[in-house]
């Protein structure tokens, strides 16, 4: 066999090589890890952060104005002040007090008021609701001028009793 037609064999195919796996064409490494997104806003915080300084600028402001004017609340403030001292828990010797059907509707007043209609002239403190119906007419026996008995206090519980007298204008 000469010349023509002699085709040499293919050499043999390296199976162990490091070349047998790859694919054609540029080969690219795996990424080791996902690439992370954007990072997350913090609209929520800024928020939160601006609501909180407008509202201690509100009350800072309104704590000012307040402070610098004292008249500004006028009638509120009154009122609160009013209904505190009016309040008939708070009833001492020498407090008038209107005159009342019921203990709810008991209001201090002033004596020089026409609404003065009795004198408290003593107060039993701590007085359980069942002493004070045991004994309501010897409780006041220590004020001489007393003509009326009031006990002031929650059902089943304790309270005070109101020596009364009527309120001489």
């Amino acid at each position: 066999m000469s010349g023509y037609g002699t085709m040499a064999a293919p050499p043999p195919l390296d199976r162990e090589g490091p070349f047998m796996y790859e694919q054609p064409g540029p080969q690219v490494p795996p990424a080791p890890y996902a690439v992370p997104g954007p990072p997350p806003r913090k609209t929520g915080r800024i928020v939160a952060i601006v609501v909180a300084a407008v509202l201690l600028l509100c009350c800072c402001g309104g704590g000012l104005f307040v402070a610098l004017r004292p008249d500004a609340l006028g009638g509120f403030a009154k009122d609160i002040v009013d209904a505190v001292n009016s309040d008939v828990a708070n009833a001492e010797v020498g407090d008038c007090v209107n005159d009342f059907a019921k203990v709810e509707d008991a209001r201090i007043v002033d004596c020089a008021s026409t609404d003065a209609a009795n004198k408290v002239v003593g107060v039993v403190d701590d007085v359980t609701e069942s002493e004070f119906t045991a004994k309501e007419q010897a409780l006041c026996n220590a004020f001489p001028t007393w003509e009326q008995v009031v006990w002031i206090g929650k059902r089943g519980g304790n309270g005070d009793v109101w020596c009364l007298a009527p309120h001489k204008s």
